[in-house]
């Protein structure tokens, strides 16, 4: 008996452990998405010409600048990528259902994957034989248009990353004294109205963050100079747009409208997606059967987007601040997380949820 007790505190202190390593992740994937954007709003993705090394080393010999903040970056997607190694080890050697090892295997090729388009990102600029062969494969009309291409790739395999890492770190939660996870073999899904409201909210998230890493890499940031309206209205007018023929970007009217449309539509998406946000807050309260730990995920998504909103507004009226637009990306990722969360609760199913609130209590 007394091996028995030893046996099951050693298991719940290891379960315990890779949750703990899970939740590390996760915060991990959230700063390293913070950091891409602070690289892309300081325009410093080529301040390093060279990859996977760094001026033909580990670290360059100068941190200044952009070439800092690059190096940063790139150096929390190598402590990211090592640390989704680790957790994909640990859970391949423990008592965890095999789904969410493959899940923790998911995980980590497309870190490696994010970690590839990354640098093809930036030797598509400076190194002229892979300019030349990706050009020849897409038949891309010029090489920006591969930078951009790579770019979004880059930042749309993040936010997979991180939802990935969100649900992994869900799914290791202990659920008692013995070790057992929140994961089970049997996974339950009811599709009713919550969920499905759940579910477009979520996919509206992942939306928003194309729409937002098209909008930084097209340098359309500020091509909408008000807010919350457009040129002084509600909707801007397409059919005809305050366009300056002679603007130092040299920008034709059809590049104008393109950039008008993917900043109008980032920000239309966003009001829809606070609203929607709104709404399943609203059906958790008053719904009996939404359990509590579900109705605080929605509570805090709420107040979030709240701020997410402000911070939008903000980052216009200070004229895109570097630290409001990290601090705006970083929380839109962090939403897109708590939606992915969302969504396992639901697909855990009620009795999970009620083993969770009693551990709890507990």
């Amino acid at each position: 008996m007394v091996v028995t007790k030893k046996a099951t505190k050693n298991s719940s202190r290891r379960a315990v452990w890779v949750y703990l390593f899970a939740v590390v992740v996760a915060i991990t994937t959230v700063a390293l998405i913070a950091a891409g954007a602070l690289v892309t709003s300081t325009k410093s993705g080529d301040a390093i010409p060279d990859w996977p090394t760094s001026y033909g080393a580990l670290v360059p010999q100068q941190l200044v600048g952009g070439i800092l903040y690059e190096w940063a970056h790139r150096a929390i997607a190598g402590i990211t990528a090592l640390l989704v190694l680790a957790l994909t080890i640990l859970l391949t050697f423990s008592p965890a259902p095999k789904w969410l090892k493959g899940l923790s295997w998911f995980a980590l090729l497309a870190v490696i994957a994010q970690a590839i388009l990354g640098g093809l990102r930036v030797l598509v600029v400076s190194h002229e034989k892979v300019q030349a062969a990706a050009i020849a494969i897409t038949d891309a009309p010029h090489p920006d248009a591969l930078r951009i291409a790579f770019a979004v790739a880059h930042a749309t395999l993040a936010q997979i990353v991180l939802g990935l890492a969100f649900a992994i770190a869900l799914f290791t939660k202990p659920i008692d004294r013995e070790g057992n996870l929140l994961a089970s073999k049997k996974l339950s899904f009811r599709l009713n109205g919550f969920t499905a409201l759940a579910l477009v909210i979520t996919t509206l998230i992942f939306a928003q963050l194309l729409f937002g890493a098209l909008m930084r890499h097209n340098d359309a940031g500020l091509i909408i100079p008000d807010f919350p309206t457009s040129f002084g209205k509600l909707f801007p007018d397409f059919g005809n747009l305050p366009f300056d023929p002679n603007n130092p970007q040299r920008m034709t009217y059809d590049e104008f409208a393109f950039k008008v449309a993917i900043h109008f539509a980032h920000r239309l998406n966003g009001f829809l997606i606070a609203i929607l946000i709104g709404v399943l807050f609203w059906m958790a309260t008053v719904k009996d059967q939404i359990a509590k730990p579900l109705r605080q995920l929605t509570l805090v998504k709420f107040a979030l987007v709240v701020i997410q909103v402000f911070l939008g507004g903000l980052a216009i009226w200070t004229s895109l601040s570097v630290p409001i637009t990290v601090a705006h990306v970083a929380i839109g990722a962090t939403l897109l997380g708590l939606s992915i969360l969302t969504i396992c609760h639901i697909v855990l199913g009620e009795t999970k949820f009620e083993q969770i609130a009693k551990v709890a209590e507990t």
